[in-house]
């Protein structure tokens, strides 16, 4: 326990530190080693959480094990990636949820009853990566609209100067998107292989939902491709497309087992 709650300080101060250099106009980034060696121990102490994962059964996936599990994964996929692109100022929007996300897994776990078989195993983490780099995708959204917006009423402070050019954040989110609907797309095909009924009961509305946000993110992805779209249209249809994942995977397990339990 203590070392979790470690791990939300080091989450926490890696923040701190990211935000004082991107809105800092004189201040270089002489702490980058220290943030690096703090969402380094953050992201391994994190990962030791889920040794608690397994049973003989399968794996404890509720609403707890599983918000933890994605995550962990969207810190590490920005950590990796701030490693070789200008993704830095992401983890001012990440790093704190995450630690939030973990906090709540401390203080509400999930029980015993939560198990998903190993059957299924594949496709639920398919799902995850999916939606963490999804997640990533709006989270760049985010900045790319204040990016914009701050450029276009020529309002340039010392965090807009140091984010890279606005093709490149568009680059970047167009990336993130593509990997993540790809993934997305594997994880459908794997639930119609390995789970007997999608549109059973219980998981009919996310089964919609998920593919109702798919074809979200196939027409941004298209029309990126054929008419050029960018800015606006891409941030909107990229947090309405995630808004949908969240309220499928997420919605459906906090009602399940949060208010119905």
């Amino acid at each position: 326990m203590i070392l979790s709650y470690l791990t939300i300080s080091a989450y926490l101060l890696s923040t701190l530190l990211l935000a004082r250099y991107f809105t800092k106009n004189k201040v270089q980034h002489q702490h980058y080693q220290t943030i690096t060696l703090l969402i380094s121990f953050a992201i391994i102490t994190h990962a030791l959480n889920f040794t608690n994962f397994w049973n003989s059964e399968g794996i404890v996936f509720g609403l707890a094990n599983s918000a933890s599990f994605v995550a962990w994964l969207i810190a590490a996929l920005l950590f990796i990636s701030s490693t070789s692109k200008a993704v830095h100022a992401l983890g001012i929007l990440v790093y704190p949820i995450v630690a939030a996300v973990l906090a709540f897994s401390l203080l509400f776990p999930d029980t015993d009853e939560k198990v998903i078989p190993l059957s299924i195993a594949s496709h639920v983490f398919l799902s995850i990566t999916a939606y963490a780099l999804l997640a990533l995708a709006v989270c760049q959204s985010i900045l790319l609209k204040i990016q914009d917006q701050h450029l276009h009423e020529h309002k340039i402070n010392g965090f807009i100067n140091k984010l890279p050019p606005l093709q490149t954040m568009e680059a970047l989110l167009f990336q993130s998107l593509r990997i993540g609907f790809y993934l997305l797309t594997l994880s459908l095909i794997t639930g119609f292989i390995f789970i007997d009924d999608l549109f059973q009961q219980q998981i009919a509305h996310k089964t919609i939902l998920s593919i109702v946000a798919w074809i979200v993110f196939a027409i941004l992805i298209s029309g990126r491709k054929i008419f050029g779209w960018r800015g606006k249209q891409a941030t909107i249809a990229t947090q309405f497309g995630f808004g949908l994942l969240v309220i499928a995977y997420f919605g459906s397990k906090f009602v399940l087992e949060r208010l119905l339990t």
